[in-house]
């Protein structure tokens, strides 16, 4: 399944931010706050002063931005700082527009987009309309690239950038010598009750039934061979059940598996080397405390 059924209706929105939360070493670890906050300054640094488009590639609530969005002013409060949250949700891009208003930036410098990154060949392209021609921009990849094959995210983000652009992914990581068994540890991170409905619910709404069959966990490896672990959740039918969904029809058999999440764990060690293959250089980078997040300053 397409992530993006997950945050198609403001309901399903809502209950992902609550799994974001409950979960996310970004919104209850302080030391993985603060690579954020660190990460927001020294890419204001690196910057420079001037006008800057600040591009949210998937922005969910868009609380990782606000640091960044502050860094760029308190930096230089005289220059123009636009905040372009895009994300497949409508729900999540106004949110994170909100959210940014609330902090301080004008509502005129903030130009929300809905935008479905995995279907979107040219990312540059989709953005050109909202963009500023000429200006610098920050652009943030916070929490997605475990949702992409890194050789189809990568490349994107890659082709997006100007020679003076600067770019912050971050990463959900394996921490740990053992890599196997560091992915198994953080599988109830994502094997919770919490989780469970928010994937189910667009199971729901297509008419299936939590009789029809059970949620499964499980840590699988990349099916593109890259030796790449993820975690992966689907839905195991106990009964046969017919889906419909837009006018067309899917038949399931009792024991069918339908896929319905996936989420890549990478070690900070792969990070550098996987950024290198796409024409991306890092400048710095800062991990948590426990080892389980990281944040990555880059440029072309």
């Amino acid at each position: 399944m397409n992530h993006k059924f997950h945050y198609d209706t403001p309901k399903q929105s809502l209950r992902w931010l609550r799994v974001h939360e409950a979960f996310s070493p970004a919104r209850q670890d302080l030391s993985c706050q603060a690579a954020y906050e660190t990460g927001a300054a020294a890419a204001a640094q690196l910057i420079g002063r001037g006008d800057i488009d600040v591009v949210s590639l998937g922005c969910g609530g868009g609380q990782k931005e606000l640091g960044l969005l502050r860094a760029l002013r308190t930096l230089n409060p005289e220059r123009r700082v636009r905040y372009v949250p895009t994300d497949v949700s409508v729900s999540l891009a106004l949110i994170a527009r909100e959210a940014a208003v609330a902090a301080g930036t004008t509502a005129s410098d903030c130009a929300p987009l809905v935008l479905d990154l995995a279907l979107a060949e040219d990312w540059g392209k989709a953005l050109e309309s909202v963009l500023m021609p000429g200006v610098r921009r920050v652009v943030t990849f916070f929490g997605m690239l475990p949702n992409f094959s890194p050789a189809e995210a990568l490349p994107r983000l890659s082709g997006l950038l100007k020679p003076k652009d600067v770019l912050l992914v971050s990463a959900n990581l394996a921490p740990g010598k053992n890599y196997a068994a560091s992915v198994r540890k953080i599988l109830p991170q994502y094997d919770n009750t919490l989780t469970g409905e928010w994937l189910f619910s667009v199971l729901a709404d297509i008419g299936v039934a939590h009789g029809d069959g059970r949620m499964e966990f499980r840590v699988a490896k990349c099916p593109e061979g890259s030796g790449l672990l993820r975690v992966e959740a689907g839905f195991v039918f106990r009964r046969a059940c017919t889906l419909r969904y837009g006018g067309k029809e899917w038949r399931c058999r009792r024991g069918d598996r339908f896929g319905l999440f996936f989420s890549y764990r990478h070690t900070s060690e792969q990070m550098e080397g996987l950024f290198l293959q796409h024409g991306l250089r890092m400048e710095s980078q800062w991990l948590n405390l426990t080892g389980d997040e990281g944040v990555f300053l880059l440029r072309r």
